[in-house]
C-alpha cells in the first residue's frame, strides 16, 4: 500500500485506502479479491512509527531491486553519479528553538595527523604533542514540528526545514544504486565516502571513476577517492580572491627547498623543514 501511495503521488494514507477499494488494479497489485476488506490507513502508519521504524526493511527494498537490476545486465558499477537535492519539511521555518552543538570531529583529521606522525617518526623527528582536545561548537536552529529536520539559509534560496536526498546513478542505464537522506544542515560531502563504500560492499562494484558537482570538491574526497584508486570528475567554482591576497595556485613549490614562492618571488620556508633541509 505504501508503494501504491509513492507511485502515484497519494500523500494521504486515508486517501489511497479509499482508492484501494475501488482500484482493481491496485487490489490486483495488492493480491486482494473484489471482496477482501481493504486494510485500515491506521495500520500503514502505526507500522511506518513503530514496526519499521528500527529496522532496514526499506534499504533492504531497495538492495533487492538493485540486485535484481544487476542480474538483468543494467548495472555497471564502474562509473557513478552522484549528487542531492532538497527536500522541503512539513514545518513552519518561524517555529524553532536554538541549540549548541558540537561539530563533529571528522575521520580525516585524524587520519592526517597520523600520517604526519607517522612521517616525523620516518625522518627521526619528535612526535608531535598532545594538545588538549578543544570542541567546537555552533548554533543550530531546531524545528519544533520536525526536530529532524536542518535548516537552510542560502544566498537567492527559499529559507527553509529541509532535508538533503543524497542520489547515487549508475552510469550504464541511469539506474539508482543508492539513496539517502539527511538534515539539510549535514554537508553534501559528509556521507558521501561512506555511502561509496557501501555500494562496493554490497554489490561488488569494481568503481573506476565518480562524477561529482563542486559541493564535493573537499580535501577528504580528494583524499578518498585517491586512496580508492577510484578516478573523481570533479566540478569547482571559480575562486574569487580576498582583495589584496593571492591565490593558492599562484603559489610555486620548490620541491628542493620545501619552500613556496609567492608571485612577488618571497620565499615562504616551511614552519616544519625536513631532516637535512
Amino acid at each position: 500500500m505504501m508503494f501504491v501511495g509513492y507511485f502515484f503521488g497519494i500523500c494521504s494514507e486515508r486517501q489511497f485506502e479509499k482508492e484501494i477499494q475501488t482500484n482493481n488494479a491496485y487490489r490486483w497489485f495488492l493480491g486482494l479479491k473484489l471482496t477482501d476488506p481493504v486494510p485500515h490507513h491506521s495500520t500503514i502508519s502505526w507500522n511506518r512509527r513503530t514496526r519499521f521504524k528500527d529496522t532496514e526493511i526499506f534499504q533492504e527494498i531497495f538492495d533487492e531491486i538493485v540486485l535484481q537490476a544487476i542480474n538483468h545486465r543494467m548495472v555497471g558499477g564502474r562509473v557513478l553519479f552522484t549528487d542531492s537535492s532538497h527536500l522541503k519539511a512539513n514545518a513552519n521555518k518561524h517555529k524553532f528553538s536554538r541549540k549548541e552543538v558540537e561539530v563533529e570531529t571528522r575521520g580525516y583529521i585524524e587520519e592526517l595527523n597520523q600520517a604526519i606522525q607517522e612521517d616525523w617518526k620516518q625522518n627521526g623527528k619528535k612526535s608531535l604533542k598532545d594538545r588538549e582536545e578543544v570542541k567546537q561548537v555552533k548554533t543550530i536552529r531546531k524545528s519544533k514540528t520536525d526536530p529532524e529536520s536542518g535548516f537552510m539559509s542560502r544566498d537567492h534560496k527559499q529559507e527553509m526545514f529541509c532535508y538533503l536526498d543524497h542520489r547515487t546513478t549508475d552510469m550504464k542505464y541511469n539506474i539508482i544504486t543508492d539513496a539517502y537522506v539527511t538534515p539539510r544542515n549535514v554537508h553534501d560531502s559528509v556521507p558521501y565516502l561512506e555511502r561509496l563504500d557501501r555500494q562496493i560492499k554490497r554489490f561488488d562494484f569494481i568503481v573506476e571513476a565518480v562524477a561529482l558537482d563542486s559541493e564535493y570538491l573537499t580535501n577528504p574526497i580528494c583524499k578518498g577517492l585517491a586512496d580508492r584508486n577510484i578516478f573523481g570528475g570533479i566540478a569547482h567554482r571559480r575562486y574569487h580572491p580576498t582583495k589584496g591576497l593571492f591565490p593558492k595556485w599562484k603559489f610555486r613549490y620548490d620541491e628542493d627547498r620545501d619552500s613556496y614562492t609567492c608571485p612577488n618571488r618571497e620565499e615562504l620556508p616551511s614552519a616544519y623543514p625536513s631532516k637535512g633541509r
